[in-house]
């Protein structure tokens, strides 16, 4: 039989999955052929092939409660049973693919090399899995107790050689065992014994192509030209990884985090040791496409917000690039200020947003507008009125305009949006703590500050309040906190420490100011009171 390696171009389609390293049909073929020259039944009683029966019945039984997914029962033709049973070696800490450029195909550096100056190994590439060496078995009527199982062995990553080399090894273990079950036998010295004799050093080694016509009928080695053959075993290595993967299970490097909004444009490893941004092509092997194209999507618009110069057409919606608080829609190239999306009015006062709240809310009373053209103001107006609600308890971003509040803890912010610092108390942009080191603003404000009803308020001196001054300014909320979450300030229930927020609807503790996920483990002997004093 000629064996070795073919001249085609390239490897067919269908031969670059998973069915290309089974090899069925080949082998199914190969069988039916053997069994077809055998004529052991007719020598046998019913009685013996009865009993061969029973044992056939019994070692299938066995072999599958011990490779479950990896054995695969072919269909059951001719009154014969067969089986294919996947074969994974365990290299643990991978193995590399040399190329044997020696002329004669002898190993290089070996006793077997007769020529030192005509060849050498040439390093191809480091897999952590290999591809299966697949068994398949046809149990003829006569076996166990005249004949053996017909058998191939395909490993159409191997040179023939090696691979017949484990076709003669499988009948020496059968002459020692003549009459017994012999496939568990055989499957045993696979997985243990004989990675020795198809490696070297525990590294894999491809003899360059060249074809042969000594080969065993029952091996099914490589065909295909070794520089098609190597990138096969790298695509196979690949899936390989990816399903065992998704098979296992992983340890979370994760910290559980109360912080759990994330940022689109700073994606990074999981892995705490490592935090490097998540490549794209990652990103979208994870994700998927459709869900890749909203992040694409939703990354290129966080990305536009953080320009300063950039604003939005009133008119259109287009991007524009302003300059000193003017810019031109390059759509529909209308001219507008940046500032209140009016018409560009050079030499006069831009309109505050409270402002143009009134503007338009008399002109909703004194003309009749068009349905469409109301809903549209209306909806403007409903934006300032959140902006401006917005910005009366916080401050824009000096960098991106993005409105944010300070419920707690140092005047050093950080945005979120842009990732940029920035001082709360003068609003500048800085780039670290030197900004308060030069004593231009202080980092906590302790001083001519006092708290009040859920508020912050500056006093003139450092007299504090009396309980007049309390009684005469008292609401309805005896005393607040603002929310971990969303700075929502929200009251004590009499003596009760645990806060609900009316905001983001979470639970947190009016003393130490964190979330609260479980009050039976946050209050406590060990933890806060849950109830004290207003």
């Amino acid at each position: 039989m000629s064996s070795g390696a073919t001249s085609s171009s390239s490897p067919p389609l269908a031969e670059a999955g998973d069915g290309y390293w089974e090899g069925r049909e080949e082998a199914v073929a190969r069988l039916k052929a053997m069994a077809a020259r055998a004529h052991w039944e007719d020598e046998l009683s019913a009685e013996r092939l009865e009993t061969n029966n029973q044992v056939q019945e019994d070692e299938m039984l066995a072999l599958q409660a011990i490779y479950g997914d990896d054995m695969v029962i072919l269909e059951d033709k001719a009154g014969f049973r067969s089986f294919q049973i996947f074969v994974w070696y365990p290299i643990p800490n991978g193995t590399k693919v040399f190329l044997n450029l020696h002329p004669n195909g002898t190993m290089v550096g070996t006793d077997n090399d007769e020529s030192k100056d005509g060849g050498e190994l040439i390093y191809a590439c480091s897999l952590k899995h290999l591809p299966p060496v697949v068994l398949t078995c046809l149990l003829p009527c006569s076996y166990p107790s005249a004949s053996a199982p017909y058998f191939t062995i395909s490993a159409k990553w191997l040179d023939e050689p090696k691979v017949s080399h484990l076709c003669t090894m499988f009948d020496e273990i059968w002459t020692e065992l003549p009459g017994q079950e012999v496939v568990y036998r055989w499957l045993d010295w696979l997985n243990s014994s004989s990675w020795a004799c198809i490696s070297l050093n525990d590294n894999i080694i491809l003899i360059a192509d060249k074809t042969s016509d000594v080969g065993d009928a029952r091996a099914i080695a490589r065909r295909l030209l070794v520089d098609h053959t190597i990138p096969l075993m790298q695509s196979y290595n690949e899936r390989r990884s990816h399903e065992i993967f998704l098979k296992s299970l992983h340890k979370c490097r994760i910290c559980l985090s109360e912080n759990t909004e994330g940022s689109l444009t700073k994606l990074t490893c999981p892995d705490t040791t490592c935090c490097s941004p998540l490549p794209p092509s990652v990103l979208k092997s994870l994700l998927g496409d459709d869900c890749y194209k909203r992040w694409e999507s939703f990354a290129l618009q966080k990305l536009l917000d953080t320009m300063p110069d950039l604003v939005y057409c009133p008119r259109c919606n287009a991007a524009c690039l302003e300059d000193d608080n003017d810019a031109q829609c390059p759509e529909c190239f209308f001219t507008f200020c940046s500032l209140c999306k009016e018409r560009r009015h050079v030499g006069k006062d831009c309109v505050t947003p409270e402002e143009k709240i009134r503007i338009l809310r008399e002109k909703h009373q004194k003309y009749s507008l068009p349905e469409k053209q109301l809903l549209k103001e209306q909806r403007e107006i409903d934006e300032l009125i959140s902006v401006c609600e917005a910005l009366r308890d916080s401050k824009q971003c000096p960098s991106c305009k993005m409105a944010i509040s300070k419920t707690e803890g140092c005047n050093k912010m950080i945005c979120r949006n842009c990732g940029k610092f920035f001082c709360y108390r003068c609003n500048q942009a800085i780039r670290g703590y030197e900004h308060f080191w030069d004593g231009n603003c202080v980092l906590f404000e302790h001083q001519n500050q006092v708290q009040i009803y859920g508020r912050l308020e500056e006093s003139d001196d450092e007299e504090h309040f009396d309980d007049e001054d309390l009684e005469e300014t008292e609401p309805e909320l005896v005393w607040g906190c603002p929310c971990p979450v969303c700075g929502r300030w929200n009251g004590k229930l009499d003596t009760n420490n645990h806060i609900l927020c009316m905001g983001c609807r979470g639970h947190y503790c009016a003393l130490c100011r964190r979330r609260v996920m479980k009050s039976s483990e946050h209050y406590g002997p060990r933890g806060c009171q849950q109830h004290t004093d207003p």
